[in-house]
């Protein structure tokens, strides 16, 4: 097991910048399960204009050199490898004007277990039980509960800004699609669109992943003979319940009443 590095410290998050210079945002907290969306639109990319299949995540460069409006997608600040304070978030998301922001996110529970695991078995950054996990300031459930207060009082800054929800994606593929890719500055006819699901599918992308097919390293096993330490791990809703215990889904189901919004309660709805 990774050793904590809970006295590490923290980076400097006292400004808000762009990620990069993008005209449209594909945004959420880490674990949100947005690396599928990355991969359908790639796909769509790399079939569309010829691109090589190894540059299916690079979606920024990929709608560069197709000469449509760019697409990037980014944690926004809120990456476990900050180690900021849900207390120091920057609350200003000024510098989105102008821009188109699709904000995507999951189940509270189901996203906590998942950043629990990447902190664990991917990237080394906490080496203790889930419990203190979920109630640690840089890591847990009100990391993510500010995260998303942040943008529901921001979300009239961009030009243009979507939600969606992992789950939307997860139960209708297709037609969440037919909402988000004219957001994106997409059009993608129906055989096209159910190709790109057909290869996004969860065992073919876990198999990418131990074949590190794709370029860079957002598709690549922390250990091959590890499941849970893939970046693709199960992709299904509703998992957390193998992984808390009562007490912590009293605690995070009792956080998001209080402290929540309108893209996080969803999560308490059964």
């Amino acid at each position: 097991m990774q050793p904590t590095i809970a006295n590490a410290p923290p980076v400097s998050m006292k400004a808000h910048a762009l990620p990069f210079d993008a005209d449209t945002f594909v945004l959420s907290y880490p674990k949100a399960g947005r690396t599928w969306l990355r991969a359908i639109v790639g796909k769509l990319l790399v079939d569309r204009y010829g691109f090589s299949e190894r540059r299916m995540l690079d979606t920024q460069a990929l709608t560069r050199l197709a000469g449509i409006p760019a697409i990037g997608f980014d944690h926004d600040g809120s990456a476990m490898r900050y180690h900021v304070r849900w207390q120091d978030m920057p609350t200003d998301r000024g510098v989105y004007a102008g821009k188109r922001v699709l904000l995507m996110n999951r189940d509270v529970r189901d996203n906590l277990v998942s950043a629990y695991l990447q902190a664990t078995r991917r990237n080394g950054e906490w080496g203790e039980p889930i419990s203190p996990f979920l109630r640690h300031d840089w890591y847990g459930v009100d990391k993510i509960l500010a995260f998303h207060r942040i943008w529901s009082a921001n979300r009239q800054v961009p030009a243009q800004f979507m939600h969606v929800r992992y789950e939307d994606l997860h139960r209708d593929t297709a037609g969440t699609l037919a909402r988000v890719l004219p957001f994106l500055g997409l059009d993608a006819d129906a055989g096209a669109i159910a190709a790109a699901i057909d290869y996004c599918r969860f065992d073919n992308l876990r198999q990418a992943e131990v074949e590190q097919r794709f370029r860079g390293s957002a598709l690549v096993p922390g250990r091959v003979d590890d499941l849970e330490s893939y970046k693709v791990r199960k992709g299904k809703v509703g998992n957390y319940t193998e992984y808390l215990s009562a007490d912590d889904i009293a605690y995070i189901d009792e956080a998001v009443t209080a402290r929540g919004c309108e893209f996080t309660r969803a999560s308490l709805i059964h």
